[in-house]
């Protein structure tokens, strides 16, 4: 009899692992009667019927079978999950989940349709979110720099341009004014009296007084 409950996917790994280390065990407890060949069938047919009671099919379905019906219940959960009409095909439910993501991002940026003649609202596309977030983008950035609103990113290149060069300048100016105020003055030259044949010498053992 084959299992219905279906385990949690975490689970089904040892589910199937217990299987075939029992058919194994059964497999090798009768040594005389038992054949290599004999052991690969009797795994797949465990297992087979193992995954078809998980899925809901019959127990001697085939592998083509239970795929097949494990590919309807998938695409029967995504597609209940994203909206999607019962018995959908995976082209429709890909594009529920295309829509569901490009409406979130399009709420967050806060992108809005091109307007369209059509009487029906039109739906933000890939092309208006990109559009929205390069607008934003190039707004903070020349704002930053002082360019006017709505500048190109020529104008907000070349107001960039023009601060980093106001920058440079000012840096410049203060570097030119702090060397004009400090003028440059040669080290004095220290000469040192007495006969000129001998080199200076010690005269007095006492220690000189400082002068006040």
């Amino acid at each position: 009899m084959t299992e219905n409950t279906t385990p949690k996917p975490e689970d089904m790994g040892g589910h199937l692992d217990e299987d075939i280390k029992k058919t194994v065990h059964d497999w090798a407890e009768n040594p005389d009667e038992s054949k290599f060949e004999d052991l690969d069938e009797r795994v797949d047919e465990k297992l087979r019927r193992r995954v078809a009671g998980w899925v809901g099919v019959e127990e001697d379905a085939d592998w083509k079978t239970i795929g097949t019906k494990m590919d309807a219940n998938t695409r029967e959960a995504i597609g209940g999950w994203v909206g999607a009409e019962p018995g959908a095909d995976w082209a429709e439910i890909s594009g529920k989940i295309e829509n569901r993501i490009r409406h979130g991002i399009a709420k967050l940026v806060r992108a809005e349709p091109k307007p369209a003649p059509e009487a029906e609202p039109a739906e933000p596309g890939w092309s208006d979110i990109g559009a929205k977030i390069e607008r934003d983008v190039r707004g903070w950035i020349g704002h930053l720099v002082g360019a006017e609103e709505n500048a190109n990113w020529k104008a907000v290149g070349d107001q960039v341009i023009d601060q980093v060069r106001t920058a440079f300048d000012k840096v410049a100016k203060s570097t030119k004014k702090k060397e004009g105020e400090e003028p440059y003055s040669p080290p004095a030259r220290i000469t040192i009296e007495g006969d000129e044949d001998q080199p200076p010498a010690v005269t007095s053992e006492e220690p000189i007084k400082p002068q006040q």
